[in-house]
């Protein structure tokens, strides 16, 4: 791989791939592919070198454009907009006093790695030849508590200098894991939920169950705008829409358990997309004891019947580490924007305590599966609306 003098790239790192034994490459193929999937449009090209990915940008390239995308990309760990030069002590020192020139005095840390080791200076030499540099420029020095790092790293043709690092949120390649359908509403904790299902590497399908008497009016609503947010962190994702005014219709009668009853129909809605989709889990944004039908037995009972497995990844989760996340990936302040959920159209008195046996009993008598297959009828994936 042959380098330009001074060349602008990033430099994208895996962490926890690395550690994944047999099955490292398979994990790093995926996530080569999901970068450049993400990437389409844009002037890059990506390689690997060593131990991470060398994201070489074309003239049309933004390069604000690709950092968002990679901060995107689940798999990464962090990643650098890094300079090149010879592996030559004279040229390291000509870059990194050109890059120092240009950055800010906040307090800066040095550090160098040499990887290429028949070189006659080592990491050491590096950090106090540019040390001494930064102190003659004024920089406030330090190893602890610096809002800067200056980062060469030495390899037998190439040296990169960094002083930009972005952590990113680490995580498997979307698509190691399996596939998965997960139930969206148009509240904080769903998304959520299907944001932390894709960071372990599962690829989601989306089921937004509404309460429309028309698929198309779900489009002028707050959701496409959530889905295209989590979209972002999985190569083209699919969601389904799907009225709920047969369920309305035809679930009045059974009252207090009315909301249960919702969630057990919620869940075989969603069972049958998994099996249309090739998915071999359930995802959902229950935290327990939050409301009323997440309390454990309302829970058992809304997952009875199901075969295939239910995931909650905020199950231990209270609403204010739910929030938290919700900002940071993006969806709290869609989340907020108010929208008439089907969930708040029910029993408004939910019945907080409810026995399998009876949760059977009303589905018996409401013609729960029957009411599941005509629902289906009517559902659609969002680009085919």
């Amino acid at each position: 791989m042959e380098f330009k003098e001074d060349e602008r790239l990033v430099l994208v790192h895996f962490g926890e791939l690395w550690l994944r034994g047999r099955n490292r490459n398979s994990y790093i193929k995926r996530l080569a592919k999901n970068i450049n999937d993400s990437m389409q449009g844009e002037d890059i090209y990506l390689d690997r070198l060593y131990d991470r990915f060398v994201l070489r940008l074309g003239k049309d390239s933004d390069i604000d454009r690709v950092k968002d995308k990679l901060r995107h990309t689940f798999g990464i760990s962090n990643y650098e907009v890094a300079y090149t030069t010879k592996s030559d002590m004279k040229s390291i020192v000509k870059l990194a006093t050109k890059l120092l020139a240009g950055m800010e005095k906040s307090t800066l840390k040095i550090s160098a790695h040499r990887t290429y080791k028949d070189l006659p200076f080592n990491s050491v030499d590096i950090v106090d030849k540019l040390f001494q540099i930064a102190k003659k420029m004024k920089f406030p020095l330090s190893n602890k508590g610096f809002d800067n790092e200056l980062k060469v790293n030495v390899t037998k043709d190439v040296t990169f200098i960094s002083y930009d690092k972005t952590r990113a949120f680490g995580g498997l390649p979307v698509g190691t894991s399996g596939k998965g359908v997960v139930l969206l509403s148009g509240g904080i904790d769903s998304p959520v939920a299907a944001w932390y299902a894709m960071k372990r590497g599962v690829e989601l399908t989306f089921i937004h169950i509404h309460g429309y008497p028309d698929n198309k009016e779900v489009l002028a609503s707050k959701m496409p705008k959530i889905f295209e947010e989590l979209a972002k962190y999985s190569p083209r994702p699919k969601i389904y829409y799907i009225p709920s005014h047969i369920f309305q219709l035809s679930a009045m009668k059974a009252g207090r358990y009315e909301l249960i009853l919702l969630k057990s129909f919620m869940f075989m809605v969603a069972e049958k997309v998994a099996e249309r989709e090739g998915a071999n889990m359930i995802f959902s944004g229950e935290s327990l004891g939050q409301v009323a039908s997440q309390t454990p037995s309302n829970i058992a009972a809304e997952s009875d019947g199901i075969e295939i497995p239910i995931l909650r990844p905020l199950i231990g989760f209270d609403k204010q580490e739910i929030i938290k996340i919700a900002r940071e990936i993006g969806t709290y302040d869609l989340s907020i924007i108010p929208y008439k959920d089907v969930c708040s159209i029910n029993s408004k008195n939910p019945k907080t305590q409810t026995s399998i046996e009876k949760i059977r009993e009303i589905k018996k008598s409401t013609k729960l599966s029957t009411i599941v297959s005509r629902t289906l009828k009517a559902a659609q994936v969002g680009e085919d609306i």
